[in-house]
């Protein structure tokens, strides 16, 4: 995990920007989506907090947001660029996995998303297409619970999403 950290450390170092929030907000209002605010959850978005450096202001608000149901498509309608909006479908799968359950509720919301996108949704069909199945570590990671599983699951993604920005 100290590895990941530091990796994540070089590739994170600036507090998220506005598009950065949007993404992680509209990521972050799934928590509630099957009804109940799970601890695996909870702690999953206070460590993304810790870990990507977010600002006492952008804490504020994501900490109201988990005191009540997010809307995750009107979130999800914040979020401009395309990038961005393909990375919300590849946290979104870690984050409605976090319990270990995939609830009805929560996949609803994404088919509703994607109905939304219209003939955009093509676009996120690759991410999409996985959404039924718990994410896995890459080969040779070992996790001591689900819980840091599905944190290093997203750091992960992150990495990759911030090696990507960069090209």
């Amino acid at each position: 995990m100290e590895s990941l950290l530091a990796e994540i450390e070089y590739h994170a170092s600036q507090i998220p920007d506005s598009g950065m929030f949007a993404l992680w907000r509209a990521v972050f209002s799934l928590v509630h989506e099957d009804g109940e605010l799970a601890e695996a959850e909870r702690n999953l978005v206070a460590q993304v907090m810790d870990v990507f450096r977010f600002s006492l202001e952008q804490r504020a608000i994501v900490e109201r947001d988990m005191e009540a149901a997010g809307d995750a498509r009107r979130l999800f309608q914040e979020i401009e660029l395309s990038e961005y909006r393909s990375q919300f479908f590849r946290l979104a799968r870690i984050v409605i996995w976090c319990d270990g359950v995939l609830h009805d509720d929560e996949l609803a919301v994404i088919h509703d998303i994607q109905d939304d996108l219209g003939d955009e949704a093509a676009v996120y069909e690759a991410d999409l297409r996985w959404m039924n199945r718990k994410p896995d570590l890459p080969l040779g990671e070992q996790a001591g619970s689900p819980e840091e599983e599905m944190i290093k699951h997203m750091i992960y993604q992150m990495i990759a999403f911030y090696k990507q920005m960069e090209r």
